[in-house]
């Protein structure tokens, strides 16, 4: 009976400790609580500002894309039923603009760009080279023909 008196001893012992503990704890976790409530007490005005800055920036910026919104419905509502390319660093910020009536030959002819740095007349020569071939070959109408020709000399 001595080993079993031995280990009721040593859980008692231990159960005591544990309990002990627990209160180290929770005496641990009021302390901290009262620092957090003394800290939000006496900073509530600065939190309470901060809280509104943040509002009244969310606020503006909702504004700021609302009205942008609209103006980027109302330039995409005129460029309905036209075909719009845009490149940045492929084409050096170029922006093209075409009717999709045009024949396929005369839209690749005019979305076509060298791909060397070229000065923008030379791209026009190599351009009106390429439409007057696609002319010759009976590729392209007359009035296909003019049209882009015109649309290449601006």
């Amino acid at each position: 009976m001595g080993r079993l008196a031995e280990n009721s001893l040593f859980k008692s012992i231990f159960v005591a400790f544990l309990i002990l503990f627990m209160h180290v704890i929770l005496l641990a976790g009021v302390a901290i609580l009262i620092l957090l409530f003394y800290g939000i007490i006496h900073h509530m005005v600065w939190m309470i500002a901060g809280f509104v800055l943040i509002a009244v920036w969310g606020y503006l910026f909702y504004r700021k894309v609302i009205e942008d919104s609209k103006e980027l419905k109302k330039v995409v509502g005129d460029l309905k039923g036209k075909n719009v390319e845009i490149k940045l660093l492929g084409g050096l910020a170029r922006f093209r603009m075409s009717d999709p009536s045009m024949n396929q030959n005369v839209r690749q002819l005019s979305n076509r760009h060298p791909k060397e740095l070229a000065a923008p007349e030379s791209d026009s020569v190599k351009s009106l080279t390429e439409l007057s071939r696609l002319y010759e070959k009976k590729l392209i109408t007359l009035e296909e023909y003019e049209k882009a020709k015109k649309d290449i000399l601006g």
